[in-house]
């Protein structure tokens, strides 16, 4: 699968390395630029699904780095968020989705990040963010509490769910499938969710055994991994 590209624009080689590795962390092509004028030309020649821009920098500021690039047809629709020390009035300036405020935790820097990725193909996120916390009347505390639920609830029903596949038991996969589906949506989990879907929609016609349940397997371990990133 591919995977997103991100660009972090940042003139401190130390804060450069720190988003470097927190962001392959979570399974994503991160490029480098030292200077708003690297930046750009860099952007000139890839296209990137998100870019994190430092607002302080010295000849291009972030600012004026994220106008330049917004300003090329290739990123007119990238999401550019801003990365400060200091707070950053970010509704000011229309070239910034949102901004995030140095030091930033791993829990925090996960979240923003996949809320502003987008879907592709075959490439589902592991959970929306921006749907979990809706779901969870804003409220961060509850989207991990349902979270940690989902986890549990994977971890004790894995080995029921390939025992039924195993034992061709269809009736009563579907049913263990959909109250797994239910958990899965009201955490926004959108990778499991869709190959759950997929596996229900291949036994209610007929076609289980055109699916591979490694991928649902697949699904679950990623899950289930998410919050050890």
């Amino acid at each position: 699968m591919d995977k997103h590209h991100i660009l972090v624009v940042d003139d401190n080689h130390i804060n450069r390395l720190f988003f470097q590795s927190s962001l392959k962390k979570l399974n994503v092509q991160v490029k480098l630029a030292e200077s708003g004028f690297d930046a750009l030309e860099i952007c000139r020649q890839q296209c990137f699904d998100l870019i994190l821009m430092d607002i302080r920098m010295d000849g291009m500021d972030g600012m004026q780095t994220a106008t330049a690039i917004k300003a090329l047809k290739e990123h007119r629709n990238t999401p550019i968020l801003a990365v400060s020390a200091e707070r950053f009035e970010f509704e000011q300036h229309p070239e910034f989705e949102c901004s995030l405020l140095k030091p930033i935790r791993q829990q925090d820097l996960k979240q923003i990040i996949y809320s502003y990725l987008p879907n592709k193909p075959d490439n589902f996120v592991i959970f929306d963010e921006k749907s979990a916390l809706k779901i969870s009347h804003e409220d961060p505390d509850i989207v991990n509490k349902l979270r940690k639920l989902l986890i549990q609830q994977l971890i004790d029903e894995w080995q029921q769910i390939n025992y039924l596949y195993t034992q061709q038991n269809w009736f009563e996969l579907n049913n263990l499938l959909h109250k797994l589906l239910g958990s899965a949506k009201i955490c926004a989990a959108s990778l499991l969710v869709h190959q759950i879907k997929n596996l229900k929609t291949k036994i209610k016609t007929n076609k289980q055994d055109n699916f591979d349940l490694q991928q649902l397997k697949l699904a679950i371990d990623k899950t289930i991994q998410f919050d050890d990133i």
